[in-house]
C-alpha cells in the first residue's frame, strides 16, 4: 500500500519524524521543563532560561546542565539529519538504499541523546526540580518515544529496500 507514491510504513515514519522534530523543539526551548509556585509567584526553569517571575538566560550553568544541554542539542540535530534524509530518501533518491539506514541510525541516535539527556537531568537536578517537572521535560520523551517508532516503522518497511 502506497500514499502518494511512498510505501505505508515509510510515510507514517515520515509523519512520525515530523511531529518527533515538533515536539522535541517545543521540549527543548521552553523554560518549562521544572515548575512550581513559591508563596503566588511562579517559578520555571528549562534548559536554557530561568523564570522567577522575568526570565533569564541560565549564566554559568553546572557541568550537568551543560551536559544536559548538549545531549538535547545532539538529539535535536539527529532528528533535523534524519527527517532531510527521509526527505530525500522518499521523494528525490527512491534507488538509495543506504539512506534507509542512516535515517534509521539517525533516528535511534537522537533518540538515544535525547533520553541520556534526560537521565543526566533526573539524576543530578536537584530534588526540588526532579519533584516539579513539568510539560517540556516530557515533550522531549514523548519525542524520543516518536524517534524509536519511527526508526522501527522504518526498518519492518520491507517495499523501501
Amino acid at each position: 500500500m502506497e500514499v502518494a507514491g511512498v510505501p505505508l510504513f515509510s510515510f507514517i515514519s515520515l509523519i512520525l519524524t515530523v511531529v518527533a522534530l515538533i515536539i522535541d523543539i517545543v521540549g527543548f526551548a521552553s523554560p518549562y521543563w521544572f515548575y512550581k509556585t513559591y508563596n503566588g509567584i511562579a517559578s520555571k526553569a528549562g534548559l536554557w532560561k530561568t523564570c522567577a517571575p522575568d526570565c533569564v538566560n541560565t549564566e554559568n550553568p553546572q557541568s550537568w546542565q551543560e551536559a544536559v544541554q548538549a545531549m538535547e542539542v545532539l538529539g535535536f540535530i539527529c532528528l533535523l539529519v534524519a527527517l532531510v534524509v527521509l526527505i530525500l530518501k522518499l521523494f528525490v533518491m527512491k534507488d538509495k538504499q543506504m539512506l534507509k539506514w542512516v535515517v534509521i541510525g539517525s533516528l535511534v541516535g537522537a533518540a538515544i541523546f535525547i533520553l541520556i539527556g534526560v537521565c543526566i537531568y533526573v539524576g543530578e537536578a536537584e530534588k526540588l526540580l526532579k519533584e516539579n517537572i513539568h510539560f517540556a521535560f516530557a515533550f522531549v520523551i514523548i519525542a524520543a518515544v516518536l524517534a524509536i517508532v519511527a526508526a522501527v516503522l522504518l526498518f519492518m518497511d520491507k517495499t523501501a529496500d
